[in-house]
C-alpha cells in the first residue's frame, strides 16, 4: 500500500460524529455552569470536565486522522446548513441567548431550522458514513459529481455503469434513506422523478425503525411485521431476565428456577440473532483507501 494511502472505515466516521456531538454537548454544559456561577471545585462541574477530557482523548486521534485525508465528505443539505449558520452569525451572543430563552424571534427560528437539519443528519449518521465510504471508493471525478447530487438534490445524471449492480442498488438505498428520490436509468444515477417508472433499478422498499439504544436501522417493508413482533419479544424476555437476575442476587435459586433463567437467556440471544437477520446492513464494516493530503511543498 502507498505510504500516502490510509484505510478509513464507516465505523470510524460514525465514532467521530458521535464523539464530536458529545464533546459539543459537554462543552455547552460546562460553559452554562460557569456562566451561572459554578466554581471549579463543584462536583457537578468536575464530573462534566472529567467526562469532557475522556471524550477529547478518544476524539483527538480520529480528528487528526481525518484532518490529514483528502477525502470526499457527504453532508446532506450542506448548503442550507451553511446559509442558516451565516445568518445566525450575524447576531451577537447576547442576542442569541435572549432568543433561546424567549423561544421566539428571527434568530430562534433560524437556529431551530438549522438544528432540525443537523439532527436529521446525526440520526442518519450510519447511512452517511456508508455513503461517504462508497464515494471514496469511486474515481474522484465521479464521487464529487455524486456528492453534489446527493447534497443539493439537483443536477444532471451521473454515470454509475462502472459499478456492480449490487453496489448500484446499495447507492440507491442509501440515497433514498437520506431523503432523495432516485433511480438508475440507462446506466446513470438520476434524481429525475420522471425516469423512475422506466428505470432499471429503483431503491428497495424499506422502513426505518429506532432501536432502544437510539440506533436507526432499516427493514424491508415486507418484513416489518415480523421485525416489530420480534422487538416486542426482545423487550419482554429482557424484562423477565432482568427481574430473575435481580431475584438471584437476593436468594439462592432452585434447579427449576435456574433452568428457567437459562431458557430466558437462550430465548433472548435467539431474538437478538433474529433482529440481526431482519435488519439490512447492520454492520459498519465498509472501508476505503484514501490518500493523505499533500503538503504545500508538494505542489
Amino acid at each position: 500500500m502507498d505510504d500516502r494511502t490510509v484505510i478509513i472505515s464507516s465505523q470510524e466516521l460514525v465514532d467521530h460524529t458521535v464523539l464530536a456531538r458529545k464533546r459539543n454537548e459537554l462543552a455547552f454544559k460546562r460553559d452554562f455552569l460557569l456562566k451561572t456561577g459554578a466554581k471549579e471545585g463543584d462536583l457537578h462541574l468536575h464530573a462534566i470536565l472529567s467526562e469532557l477530557a475522556s471524550v477529547e482523548d478518544k476524539l483527538q486521534p480520529l480528528e487528526k486522522k481525518l484532518s490529514e485525508l483528502d477525502m470526499v465528505t457527504v453532508v446532506p443539505r450542506r448548503r442550507e446548513i451553511g446559509e442558516f449558520t451565516s445568518e445566525i452569525n450575524k447576531f451577537s451572543r447576547p442576542e442569541l441567548d435572549i432568543a433561546v430563552k424567549a423561544k421566539s424571534g428571527t434568530a430562534y427560528d433560524l437556529m431551530r431550522k438549522r438544528a432540525a437539519l443537523v439532527k436529521n443528519n446525526y440520526e442518519r449518521r450510519e447511512d452517511i458514513a456508508r455513503l461517504t465510504i462508497m464515494l471514496n471508493n469511486m474515481p474522484r471525478k465521479d464521487s464529487e459529481a455524486m456528492r453534489g447530487l446527493i447534497e443539493e438534490g439537483a443536477g444532471g445524471d451521473a454515470d454509475v455503469s462502472f459499478m456492480p449492480k449490487e453496489k448500484q442498488q446499495e447507492l440507491l438505498n442509501l440515497t433514498q434513506r437520506l431523503g432523495r428520490q432516485c433511480c438508475v436509468f440507462a446506466g446513470s444515477f438520476s434524481l429525475d422523478k420522471k425516469k423512475i417508472d422506466t428505470s432499471e433499478l429503483k431503491p428497495s422498499d424499506e422502513v426505518s425503525r429506532t432501536l432502544p439504544n437510539g440506533r436507526v436501522v432499516w427493514v424491508e417493508a415486507s418484513k416489518v411485521f415480523e421485525f416489530d413482533a420480534n422487538e416486542k419479544e426482545i423487550a419482554t424476555v429482557l424484562a423477565k431476565m432482568q427481574s430473575k437476575n435481580a431475584e438471584k442476587q437476593a436468594r439462592a435459586f432452585s434447579e427449576e428456577e435456574s433452568v428457567f433463567l437459562d431458557k430466558l437467556q437462550s430465548d433472548y440471544l435467539a431474538a437478538r440473532n433474529r433482529r440481526a437477520t431482519l435488519v439490512k446492513g447492520s454492520e459498519l464494516d465498509e472501508t476505503a483507501k484514501v490518500y493523505r493530503k499533500r503538503p504545500p511543498d508538494d505542489f
